[in-house]
């Protein structure tokens, strides 16, 4: 599920309203899960909030990318007064109020990262560098494959941070991602190796045996770093991030 999501995500990059639809459904099939893979109280009220936090940042998406960039933010605080009110407005008398929190906090905190690849130019850096980054989440699957067939999970992790860092340089090199490849290398170890600890510290839940938990978990572990495709394209741009923006 996390490589085919990290393919849709690199493909839809070069044309704006695919983009839209791929991260669209990708945060709405986040949203649908994410209660029944953390075994949340409140599940009717904690999905709806996780659906309007994700409506609330696709809107956001829908401005200029000039305006994309100073509505993000409050979109995001929109989002968590969102999920405020509702804990306000629970009758059930509010129990495991922290752990209700904390996940819906959790939970558009991944909608919002994901919500960043909507701020990255269609330019070619930008595609470069969404590219560069889903190719580490594909290649950091292998870390979960390594765990399958009996590799103790400190080796599958190491497999993971290695096989993102490799790809990542390939696919910058290859794409012709202005920067070092020491940049491309750290990228590809940090995003290959997160993307592997999601699932990796979620494999051990009970609520995976569920088709939507188990989507919920791949999906999370490839929208959580779409903030760092982000951080690569204001690398390779630099000041000529915010021309590319409002082009």
């Amino acid at each position: 599920m996390a490589a085919l999501a990290a393919v849709a995500l690199a493909l839809s990059t070069a044309w704006t309203p695919a983009l839209f639809v791929v991260a669209g459904a990708g945060m709405l099939g986040l949203a649908a899960g994410w209660v029944l893979l953390l075994g949340l109280p409140s599940p009717r009220g904690t999905t709806a909030t996780l659906v309007g936090a994700s409506v609330i940042l696709l809107a956001s998406g829908l401005l200029s990318r000039e305006l994309r960039e100073s509505v993000l933010p409050g979109a995001l605080a929109l989002a968590m007064i969102v999920e405020f009110v509702h804990q306000l407005a629970r009758r059930d008398g509010r129990p495991r109020l922290v752990e209700s929190v904390s996940g819906s906090i959790t939970g558009i905190s991944v909608l919002t990262s994901i919500a960043c690849l909507l701020l990255i130019p269609d330019d070619p850096d930008g595609v470069a560098a969404t590219a560069t980054v889903m190719a580490a989440v594909v290649a950091g699957c292998l870390g979960d494959v390594a765990r399958v067939v009996g590799f103790a999970d400190r080796t599958s992790a190491f497999i993971a941070l290695a096989a993102g860092g490799v790809a990542a340089l390939g696919a910058g090199l290859a794409l012709s991602l202005d920067l070092g490849w020491w940049v491309l290398l750290f990228a590809g170890v940090l995003t290959g190796g997160a993307s592997h600890g999601v699932r990796q510290a979620q494999s051990i839940l009970p609520t995976l045996a569920r088709r939507r938990a188990r989507i919920a978990s791949g999906l999370a572990s490839v929208l959580s770093v779409g903030v760092v495709a982000y951080a690569l394209a204001w690398l390779s741009l630099g000041p000529e991030m915010m021309a590319a923006i409002t082009r």
